[in-house]
């Protein structure tokens, strides 16, 4: 027995949410920032656009990158010859289906450039890695932007991730390269400290 695999990236549902936040936590251990997630699946419902107690229109759209397995029995003669031919048993074939990664976004607006699109994190699970997984979540975000009239993709990574070699070989342009854009931050306990001084 054998399993032939594919992967779709699709729009995230509420039931995704669970494995999202397993994803996030994962994603923060590999950013060596272990303690830095703090939302809850009742956070990510609240604020996608989940449940009826969040904003009337959602802070954040999400994809999924969802592998589904099938079972299938390769015959004799296509072991002994190393092809990737299958013959279904029985035509009733076990399937699995599980998360493999995701992609949280949200429009953001360029002053120079209009409706613009901010990929907060894309995330492929490391077992996952170097089967091309990525570039199908990838070009999903891209193509959403696209579809939704946004001029550009804009996102951040760190300066060790080896990852910027996937971005750059999709098109991407380091800014801290070429522009010498520099990324600040704001803290929460930062703005009420400006707030009440």
């Amino acid at each position: 027995m054998a399993f032939q695999s594919s992967v779709v990236a699709r729009k995230t549902t509420k039931q995704d949410l669970g494995a999202i936040i397993g994803m996030i936590q994962e994603l923060a251990d590999f950013e060596k920032m272990s303690d830095g997630p703090q939302l809850t699946v009742e956070d990510l419902a609240r604020d996608g656009g989940f449940d009826d107690h969040g904003p009337s229109s959602p802070v954040f759209q999400s994809f999924v990158l969802e592998l589904t397995e099938r079972a299938v029995e390769t015959t004799a003669a296509s072991k002994e010859a190393s092809t990737s031919s299958t013959i279904a048993s029985d035509g009733d074939l076990s399937t699995r289906t599980k998360l493999i990664g995701y992609a949280i976004f949200f429009y953001s607006y360029s002053t120079w450039r209009g409706k613009s699109l901010f990929l907060e994190d894309i995330y492929v699970k490391p077992e996952h890695r170097g089967h091309g997984h990525g570039e199908v979540l990838f070009k999903a975000v891209v193509e959403h932007a696209r579809e939704n009239g946004c001029a550009r993709v804009d996102f951040h990574v760190l300066g060790w991730n080896p990852a910027k070699k996937f971005y750059a070989r999709m098109g991407a342009e380091n800014l801290t390269e070429t522009e010498q854009w520099e990324f600040f931050r704001l803290t929460r306990d930062k703005m009420d400290r400006l707030s009440e001084g």
